[in-house]
């Protein structure tokens, strides 16, 4: 799939008469063209059902999605980092965070069209010629299912006050429906992934070239973590307050007990995030990416965008003004205190964020009588990165003194294989900055082709334990306190003796940091208001790291939820405002 979604440009951009026309910064509309023609035309053989099928994908990985709106608003919207990108912006609850902000509307957007699609194919697919192929048909069918859930769960913990696409809109009224209640909107998400764990194939049914691609395993994964979510987030937020502990436990069991295919952790904890390691035995459900180096007709929502994992937000200081991320050193902190077994700082520090690993708080691994150093883009270790000035080791930029407080940035989402490159003169081959500055191929934000592992056997793992010490009934071939320390062994941690609920939060803090999973923890535990009234009161830096000085605080009764974009209340009357905004 990685090396074929490029190709997808027909089906990306029709879809129940949508066509989408912006490339600039900011996302210009979504218009009906009276003149395109039905998507029943295509609809014509098993190739073009495939074509429509690879297109979700596409409109999932495009960078007005999770490409890049749509994976900010969920690793910058967290407690664990900070961005002065406009794509991290409605994380840090200024005056951005508002109706009208293109990377809230670009999703939210995204994720429609999505749902719209994945419900033409559920209907009009079962009508076309597979011959004897009903496992193909089955797969493609199954995979629209999965993606019209996915497409859901996404808006639903994200915008919460959402109406589902139960069917292929075919006019203009099919799109003035009136929001539904929540838990009617898990219990549709939930039969979606029901049906598609029914028709998808297992593991291994995928050719290479089709990497990426869903399976029973991944719908499996995904429902389970709706019942983990749908038990929390209601109990805390909802009128029904149902919980389905059991449900999310059989579902992980399933997937420990190998019903599935055989998944397992990595044995290095750093192969789940380069490009080297893609696909491999500990992801479950991974969205598909590729680096576009030249940043070459950039068209948003369309395939020729590349799909790169654009890491505006992330970059670490001083690569780029406007492009640069920062991690709260309450997390660095975290990891500085988990020492393995040992006496090493947790390996998974290295693989998580950049810092000073000459700092005395840090315990570096040695090898051959050397320590084993932590390098940035290009092999660039930290005080090359930052040369010491008047006594600081910190970031030491110029482009961005707000960086000074902060003690890391982020790794994660990051190709730093690619190389730093100046000219014989020192003047950057990549244009942008004044002679005789250091310029980062990775700096270019649309060259990082790293996918994200979104459903990783780790998670698995930790969200199983936490649904059975919730309440849920074990069906797995281990216990709850195995399956931690699986996830801690392979970092080198010492076993725990016994299990609580706080040990698998905090284990999900270091295992998990900076993936997109750490808002929704705190969301579905009750602790989001909390948490976030903690941190400013205690940390002056707080999401201070922001292009203007604005930060407003996180307001409780508001900003557990993203605002509905305003061109969908302006649009459909049946559809009103999240409370706050």
């Amino acid at each position: 799939m990685k090396n074929k979604i490029n190709h997808i440009k027909l089906l990306l951009i029709l879809v129940g008469g949508f066509l989408m026309q912006a490339c600039s910064d900011q996302f210009d509309e979504l218009t009906i063209n009276p003149n395109q023609p039905s998507m029943n035309a295509y609809f014509t053989s098993p190739e073009s059902v495939n074509t429509a099928v690879q297109a979700l994908y596409g409109y999932i990985s495009t960078q007005r999605c999770l490409g890049a709106s749509g994976s900010k608003t969920q690793i910058i919207r967290s407690d664990e980092a900070a961005s002065n990108s406009d794509y991290g912006k409605p994380g840090m609850y200024g005056s951005d965070l508002n109706s009208s902000f293109y990377t809230i509307e670009q999703p939210f957007t995204l994720m429609y069209t999505t749902a719209s699609q994945a419900s033409f194919v559920i209907e009009a697919a079962p009508g076309i010629d597979f011959g004897t192929n009903t496992e193909l048909k089955n797969a493609y069918i199954g995979e629209a299912h999965f993606w019209r859930a996915f497409a859901h769960y996404y808006l639903l913990i994200n915008y919460r006050n959402i109406s589902p696409i139960r069917n292929m809109p075919r006019n203009a009224g099919d799109y003035i429906r009136s929001a539904e209640k929540p838990e009617d909107v898990w219990t549709f998400i939930q039969e979606d992934l029901i049906k598609a764990k029914e028709l998808l194939p297992g593991r291994g049914f995928w050719s290479s070239e089709n990497h990426g691609r869903v399976t029973k395993g991944a719908a499996a994964a995904l429902l389970g973590k709706c019942y983990l979510y749908r038990s929390g987030i209601e109990t805390v937020y909802g009128d029904d307050k149902t919980t389905f502990y059991n449900e999310a436990a059989r579902e992980f069991s399933d997937i420990i007990n190998g019903v599935y295919g055989t998944y397992s952790l990595t044995a290095n904890y750093a192969d789940n995030f380069d490009v080297a390691h893609e696909n491999n035995s500990e992801s479950l459900l991974e969205v598909q990416f590729l680096g576009d180096v030249n940043n070459t007709s950039f068209n948003p929502g369309l395939a020729t965008s590349g799909l790169a994992f654009d890491s505006r937000g992330l970059m670490l200081p001083g690569a780029g003004v406007g492009y640069e991320g920062v991690v709260h050193n309450w997390l660095y902190d975290a990891f500085v205190e988990s020492v393995d077994k040992d006496g090493y700082t947790d390996v998974r520090m290295f693989s998580t964020l950049v810092f000073n690993d000459l700092a005395p708080e840090i315990k570096l691994r040695q090898q051959n009588g050397e320590p084993v150093r932590l390098t940035g883009p290009g092999g660039w270790k930290w005080e090359e990165l930052y040369p010491e000035k008047n006594g600081s080791t910190g970031f030491s930029t110029t482009s961005n003194v707000l960086a000074h407080p902060f003690k890391a940035g982020i790794k994660k989402g990051m190709d730093f294989s690619m190389p730093t490159l100046t000219d014989a003169d020192g003047t950057p081959i990549i244009s942008g900055v004044g002679s005789g500055v250091k310029e980062y191929v990775y700096n270019q934000p649309r060259a990082h082709g790293v996918n994200w592992r979104y459903i990783r056997y780790a998670d698995v793992l930790l969200m199983y334990a936490e649904a059975v010490l919730n309440g849920g009934n074990s069906q797995a071939s281990i216990t709850p306190l195995e399956a931690v320390n699986q996830v801690r062994s392979r970092a080198n941690l010492a076993n725990l003796p016994a299990l609580t609920l706080e040990d698998v939060k905090h284990e999900r803090v270091l295992e998990l940091a900076l993936e997109g999973h750490r808002y929704y923890d705190l969301l579905r535990w009750g602790e989001l208001a909390e948490r976030f009234n903690a941190l400013q009161n205690s940390d002056s830096y707080f999401k201070k790291f922001v292009s203007s000085s604005d930060f407003q605080g996180f307001v409780s009764n508001k900003h557990e939820w993203l605002p509905i974009p305003i061109n969908e209340i302006n649009t459909n009357p049946s559809i009103n405002q999240n409370p706050g905004y």
